[in-house]
């Protein structure tokens, strides 16, 4: 985990994206993707990865701490949200808390590396 966190060491860009339903004009629905945030400083970090069981096959999993400073718009990130980083890589959130016990000055996303499920 993240010991200190200041501005400098945001260092990489991020995108947060949202799927999300509208109507399509004939009585259905699309999946829209919002962008919720763009360019925004993050640091991105790799904690020690792991194995995972999928499928009855055993597989590496290498998790990610991803740092934000917390304000109203990285407040409204969750779980379902996906992010892009300014390589292309695409992280899926496992776990979005603060970093700092309720200061609410900086906030913390354990995500992985590929798809997302609920998309």
């Amino acid at each position: 985990m993240i010991k200190t966190v200041g501005a400098g060491m945001l260092r990489d860009r991020i995108t947060v994206t949202r799927a999300s339903e509208a109507p399509n004009g004939k009585g259905g629905k699309k999946k829209v993707i919002e962008t919720i945030a763009d360019s925004l400083p993050a640091s991105i970090a790799v904690k020690r990865g792991g194995e995972v069981v999928q499928a009855q096959r055993l597989g590496a999993q290498t998790p990610y701490e991803i740092v934000v400073r917390y304000d109203e718009i990285t407040a409204s990130i969750t779980s379902r949200d996906t992010i892009t980083d300014g390589n292309g890589v695409v992280y899926s959130i496992d776990w979005v808390g603060s970093l700092d016990e309720g200061r609410k000055r900086w906030l913390l996303i354990e995500a992985k590396v590929g798809t997302v499920a609920n998309r």
